[in-house]
């Protein structure tokens, strides 16, 4: 098979998957998990004539409430404690802490808080010569002289393709490369393991010199 064929057919491939994933995770939950909720609804004597299609409707709202609640009590301390004793329950099964284990890092990585960071920056790192993406996840500063004044920045460099883990580094400003690249962008090069590009891959056309 030609390269350029396997090539071009694997980045139409990353593009679409996202889209697919996404029709198929949303007709899942109206189809099957809605119409579990709905059935639940049914057994409520004005509501039973409804139509099936209403009452899966009807299932997947009070699923999304249910989900609610449960993020309203786990985000309290008591709702933590909680949270985290059952954690520790679950870690203690084999089988079902690999699973647990395995399901907990997906989510982490799908709903990583991307607002936390500030902007997309590179660094040489893991030596010198080798750039890594970093973000900037504050925009305080730590002085480390004060004659002449120089200041280090705040930057996670995280790990592919789980972008949770990572290292915090305080990096002093002269030696980081600050971009006009998204945090969007940012993340999806880190998550595809550089598979997944922007348009323009000339780095000095990314970058950003500051005054």
């Amino acid at each position: 098979m030609p390269r350029g064929f396997r090539k071009n057919f694997a980045t139409g491939l990353i593009a679409i998957l996202p889209l697919a994933l996404t029709v198929l995770v949303l007709w899942f939950f109206i189809s099957k998990v809605g119409d579990i909720f709905g059935r639940a609804i049914r057994q409520i004597p004005q509501l039973e004539q409804l139509p099936n299609f209403v009452n899966a409707l009807l299932g997947l709202i009070a699923m999304i409430i249910l989900i609610y609640l449960i993020g309203l009590v786990t985000s309290s301390f008591l709702g933590r404690q909680l949270l985290r004793f059952g954690e520790l329950l679950i870690t203690r099964l084999p089988l079902i802490r690999s699973v647990y284990t395995s399901a907990r890092q997906l989510t982490e990585t799908l709903f990583v808080d991307k607002a936390a960071f500030r902007k997309v920056v590179l660094v040489e790192f893991p030596r010198k010569g080798m750039l890594g993406i970093g973000f900037v996840t504050s925009d305080r500063k730590w002085k480390i002289n004060d004659d002449p004044p120089r200041y280090a920045q705040n930057v996670f460099l995280p790990t592919c393709p789980n972008p949770t883990s990572g290292w915090y580094l305080l990096i002093p400003e002269e030696e980081i490369i600050s971009t006009s690249m998204t945090v969007e962008w940012g993340m999806k090069i880190v998550i595809s393991g550089g598979m997944v590009l922007p348009y323009e891959t000339d780095l000095d056309k990314w970058r950003i010199t500051e005054s």
